[in-house]
């Protein structure tokens, strides 16, 4: 390309270019002739004038002006017919304009020709939840787990409850004194944003998904059953006991076992209580309507509120399980069945806004992104538009 172009180019967006000088540029481009170069050098230019401005600390209002510049020119009289072709000129300006000012002044600003102006904060980081629970003793103490100390946090009926390092509770018993008079019931809650494992005094593992919670015995001694109750999102590994049977209720569902590896996902506002099984066999009951099922492995029940019956359908076992394994995975879903996901455990609330809930994403995520990071790919995925206000995300198409 000639240079006297290229200097034409840098001047123009530097605002330093004559009308003449400006006719010439857009004369150049309009005539079409080996746009290729022409696209090749403005995007050489452009970090040109990066590299170049990275030393003399561009200021805000005189990356405006480069903005103004550029609009100005293009709804100026003669020039609508280039309009669309110099799109692709101001696109790689604006993206030099919006590093700039991340840079040098933390937040982007951009001051348009009209009655009005636009101010636009540097947006919210969203950060992803983590090891966040709080535990419930039988006596009414409330223990914060994420503030406490790792180590030995309470003792209960011969017990010792431990946190551990890698986010965690485990109870150890010497059953001295345990087993005697009524049964007591520890909880441990979850927030929106948080998860948790506990190992109960059975020896099983229970993975607690965000805006869980798990109500369960002090201790199972003595006792004919291992009963234990369930709101919300849970992966169990069930330590085998065939002498006592251990059942999860959530809901209006029962799920007896007696040692094997499965999920629940029964939260309050979904209409419907999701139990997977991994291994061994289980049985999901209905307790409205008495029906049962026995499942096998791969297989999921479904109880639906209002309805009595379970239905039974073989599934990707994997991707019911990757919150535990600490990804989304995302297949086939309509954006309100994401959403809901992605507000428990980034704890924000969601807004729609003329949405097509007919429009199916897929895609596999890592739960310790960032939410904008998240929200970008299923921006590019499908015709989905997002606005993060604070807590809140608002969805639109």
């Amino acid at each position: 390309m000639d240079y006297k172009i290229k200097d034409l180019f840098l001047k123009y967006i530097n605002g330093q270019c004559s009308r003449e000088e400006l006719d010439e540029v857009f004369s150049h481009i309009e005539s079409g002739t080996r746009q290729a170069e022409w696209d090749s050098a403005i995007e050489e230019d452009v970090e040109h004038v990066l590299a170049s401005d990275r030393q003399s600390n561009l200021t805000s209002s005189e990356v405006n002006r480069m903005y103004e510049a550029v609009e100005s020119r293009l709804s100026s009289p003669g020039v609508s017919s280039l309009r669309q072709r110099t799109l692709r000129l101001w696109w790689p300006v604006a993206i030099a304009a919006t590093i700039l000012i991340v840079m040098s002044a933390g937040y982007l600003l951009f001051n348009r020709k009209d009655s009005t102006q636009s101010l636009a904060v540097k947006p919210t980081v969203v950060h992803p939840g983590g090891n966040k629970a709080f535990l419930t003793l039988s006596n009414g103490k409330k223990i914060s787990l994420t503030d406490a100390a790792n180590g030995s946090i309470a003792a209960q009926a011969g017990l010792k409850i431990i946190k551990t390092a890698d986010g965690q509770i485990i109870y150890t018993s010497d059953n001295s004194s345990a087993g005697s008079g009524s049964l007591q019931y520890n909880t441990i809650e979850t927030p929106r944003g948080g998860q948790y494992q506990v190992r109960l005094p059975d020896g099983t593992s229970v993975w607690l998904n965000a805006a869980s919670k798990l109500v369960y015995p002090v201790n199972f001694h003595g006792s004919k059953e291992r009963r234990i109750q369930l709101d919300g999102e849970a992966y169990f590994e069930v330590a085998k006991d065939k002498n006592r049977p251990f059942i999860v209720k959530t809901g209006k569902q029962e799920v007896t076992v007696l040692g094997t590896h499965f999920n629940i996902n029964g939260y309050k506002d979904e209409p419907i209580i999701s139990t997977t099984l991994m291994e061994g066999s289980i049985k999901t009951s209905n307790t409205s309507s008495g029906n049962s099922r026995i499942l096998s492995p791969g297989q999921q029940s479904t109880v639906f509120s209002g309805d009595g019956a379970i239905d039974v359908r073989n599934v990707n076992t994997e991707n019911i399980i990757s919150w535990k394994n600490g990804y989304f995975i995302f297949d086939n879903q309509d954006i309100t069945s994401i959403m809901k996901v992605i507000g428990r455990w980034y704890d924000v609330n969601i807004d729609y806004q003329s949405i097509n809930k007919e429009e199916k994403f897929g895609g596999t995520f890592s739960r310790s992104s960032d939410l904008d990071d998240i929200l970008k790919v299923l921006k590019i995925l499908g015709n989905v538009d997002f606005k993060v206000e604070g807590r809140t995300i608002v969805v639109s198409n």
